[in-house]
């Protein structure tokens, strides 16, 4: 079975270019936690998720999900990147 790559195979595309960062954020948020619930982080690595918008591509956020000490996936979303 091959090794899916998920930094390079993984987006996530919400909201359009013309809303406010408050409700991307907000819209970040409510996927990043969706993802939280499929999302296999092999311990010790962290994953990076580009956040775009769906209507003109503009980069909203990096979602950087890792595990914590219990095993747990948790995230942080990294909106200094954005491109908006």
């Amino acid at each position: 079975m091959e090794e899916m790559n998920l930094e390079k195979e993984m987006t996530v595309h919400c909201g359009k270019v013309t809303d406010s960062m408050e409700t991307l954020e907000s819209l970040c948020r409510e996927e990043a936690e969706k993802l939280l619930a499929t999302l296999d982080v092999p311990e010790g690595r962290q994953v990076e998720v580009p956040f775009w918008t769906k209507d003109f591509p503009e980069l909203i956020a990096v979602g950087k999900f890792s595990c914590d000490n219990s095993g747990k996936v948790i995230y942080e979303l990294d909106f200094s990147q954005s491109t908006l």
